[in-house]
């Protein structure tokens, strides 16, 4: 295996689906994925939302102890079976390179030749991502507005809020929306190794989709990404949530008022709002990035 495995990113925004298709993809013999029971099978690295934006720039030695004492105690790391000892061996001077390290050898370990990587949070950075990585494989997925919005409102086990802060929240998720829809769209438009995937056609035609992607990737259709290996990360598990009302009169309406404000915002100038924000409110850890495994926190 001397040529370096492909990488494949998958992204879009969170409850888009990103999940379903990365445990779908994770389960071809030819495509190595970190992934655990608990974190719905494949895990987030978050590594250039998140450890790339944390440390500062590898070549400083300070900063590069700083990432080293944070990246090898995630969970990311330690779920990826790559020896610590190894890493460290390599004295790696970007992030793009610890990254490449990592994956590759997760895939050589494992014999496949193709990596894959799902983190929803590094959407808005695709384009730095693909400068990193000229031969990646990107699977951008979007989902109807209505359903991913409604997803949002009943995730991880919540009771949907009422009244002004509902509707906040809703005009939020479309705001949401059409930023990332229009990001990846944009980004597929201009690169022929990024598929535009939508989440409720492949709901539809499953096995047809999934022969489309593993296509477009070039690892060829296997009947392991038709396996369901791990608990869906749904919103509307449980019983009586799959009854769950819909949207409602007023939701559309913002919805749709969200959808086509933002519609008419230049994208350019929607890129430059998120980076300010990003940079105005600095890098936010998920407790899920070290505290189930390690402990460690950066705080």
């Amino acid at each position: 295996m001397a040529d370096r495995p492909t990488p494949i990113f998958v992204v879009g925004l969170q409850r888009s689906g990103t999940t379903w298709v990365a445990n779908c993809l994770g389960g071809h013999p030819d495509i190595a994925v970190v992934e655990a029971e608990d974190h719905h099978g494949i895990h987030e690295s978050i590594f250039f939302s998140h450890f790339a934006r944390a440390y500062g720039d590898l070549a400083n030695d300070a900063a590069y102890a700083r990432f080293l004492e944070g990246f090898l105690t995630s969970d990311y790391f330690l779920l990826s079976g790559v020896d610590r000892g190894d890493f460290e061996a390599v004295r790696h001077r970007s992030y793009a390179e610890a990254f490449g390290y990592l994956m590759d050898r997760v895939a050589r370990d494992r014999g496949c030749r193709y990596w894959l990587e799902k983190s929803p949070d590094h959407t808005p950075f695709v384009a730095d991502i693909r400068r990193a990585f000229p031969a990646a494989r990107f699977v951008c997925v979007v989902r109807n507005p209505r359903g991913l919005v409604r997803s949002r409102l009943h995730a991880y086990g919540r009771r949907p809020a009422r009244g002004l802060k509902r509707m906040a929240q809703v005009v939020k998720g479309g705001v949401a929306v059409s930023f990332y829809q229009r990001l990846l769209a944009d980004f597929c438009r201009k690169d022929d190794l990024a598929l535009l995937v939508r989440y409720d056609d492949l709901v539809a035609g499953t096995e047809q989709g999934l022969r489309g992607i593993t296509g477009f990737i070039g690892c060829g259709f296997d009947e392991g990404v038709l396996q369901e290996r791990f608990s869906p990360n749904t919103s509307f598990s449980g019983p009586g949530k799959s009854a769950r009302p819909g949207l409602g009169a007023a939701d559309r309406f913002l919805l749709a008022l969200a959808l086509g404000l933002t519609g008419l915002v230049p994208l350019a100038l929607l890129r430059r709002i998120q980076a300010w924000k990003a940079g105005r409110t600095g890098v936010r850890w998920p407790d899920w990035c070290w505290k189930r495994r390690d402990g460690f926190n950066p705080d």
